[in-house]
């Protein structure tokens, strides 16, 4: 019976043992990787060339409706820059629109010509010399006479850039109308015919209503009277 019972212990401590072995074993057993097969390779790229299809009109959309955007994007920066100006500088600047695109600068004539606004634009890209001649002596600042007393003198009036300008030419395909809130239908400019957008001191300018037509492209787009911001815009990508 003892005999018996050594035999059975020797078995369980065997079992055990060769338990014990095998987990050895199987911890130390390196994991193969799983491998794809041709089945998942080609759902993987049908899935990828399908993503690329898509994303490819959706990147062209964008890129082209950055460039129909871009006379727009233009004509606020103008707007901001003249109405900025304006109440720095306390009298009025405007935006010229024109057949051939528009221009920003200060506001020098109600009736202004193409001929005019070229020619200022001109002069301003090549400004005669200045000349310090007894003629331009300031004298409501001081300029020119000899100090008597200790009173301080008046502080000499600020110099702004008379000739600045900024100028934005279309593109050959595209054509553009305004309409001003009192107008009863938009204007095309065309030829020599020019209009303006004046900014008072204050910053308050004419609501203004713009549409540009291109081949790919048409805008319509409002702009307040208060901040020169757009309150209102639609387009359409052909």
């Amino acid at each position: 019976m003892r005999f018996e019972m050594r035999n059975s212990e020797c078995g369980m401590a065997g079992a055990q043992a060769d338990g014990a072995s095998r987990i050895r074993h199987s911890a130390f057993r390196v994991p193969h990787p799983a491998a794809f097969t041709l089945v998942e390779i080609i759902i993987a790229l049908t899935i990828v060339a399908v993503l690329a299809a898509a994303t490819v009109p959706m990147l062209k959309g964008f890129r082209d409706e950055r460039l129909a955007r871009e006379p727009v994007a233009k004509l606020v920066q103008l707007a901001r820059e003249a109405r900025m100006r304006a109440m720095t500088e306390k009298r009025p600047y405007q935006v010229a629109f024109h057949g051939k695109g528009f221009t920003a600068s200060r506001y020098f004539n109600p009736y202004l010509q193409l001929a005019e606004l070229e020619e200022f634009v001109t002069t301003a890209e090549n400004p005669p010399p200045e000349t310090d001649t007894l003629d331009k002596t300031d004298l409501d600042n001081g300029g020119g006479l000899t100090k008597t007393t200790e009173l301080p003198l008046a502080p000499p009036a600020p110099k702004y850039d008379e000739h600045w300008n900024e100028k934005y030419e279309m593109p050959q395909d595209m054509k553009y109308s305004i309409q001003y809130w009192y107008d009863t239908e938009p204007t095309f400019l065309e030829a020599d015919l020019v209009r303006l957008w004046v900014f008072q001191p204050s910053g308050i300018c004419t609501p203004l209503k713009i549409h540009i037509e291109r081949d790919s492209s048409t805008f319509d787009v409002e702009f307040g009277a208060l901040t020169a911001d757009i309150v209102k815009e639609s387009v359409d990508l052909r």
